[in-house]
């Protein structure tokens, strides 16, 4: 199937063993789109995947670390984390939305 709406997939925390991101995930043969909220004080703990993967946040702030560097971002603005790049986040506002794009084989942290 080629379209979506996004309300209609139900949605899951989609790592349980390290993130309290939910929503709904479409998967392709290559790449990997999320719609993601977090509530406030949760995100994910530091990890890191082979997919490479950008995080657009839509509504809310969040808090990341991408390797050594950490930032607030806000609607509108995008952190990339390359490959194997140990990253974590935690949201600042009651429901933080995002918008996660990865490519779709190794977007598991390890071990999971």
């Amino acid at each position: 199937m080629p379209f979506f709406k996004l309300d209609e997939i139900p949605g899951a925390v989609v790592a349980p063993g390290h993130s309290t991101a939910y929503g709904p995930t479409i998967t392709g043969d290559e790449l990997e789109i999320g719609w993601y909220t977090e509530p406030k004080g949760t995100g994910a703990k530091a990890h890191h995947h082979k997919s490479e993967q950008m995080m657009l946040v839509v509504s809310g702030r969040l808090r990341m670390r991408i390797a050594d560097e950490t930032r607030e971002i806000g609607p509108g603005e995008v952190a990339l984390i390359l490959s194997d790049q140990e990253h974590e986040q935690i949201a600042l506002e009651e429901g933080t939305r995002f918008v996660s794009f990865k490519t779709s084989t190794g977007q598991l942290p390890d071990g999971e």
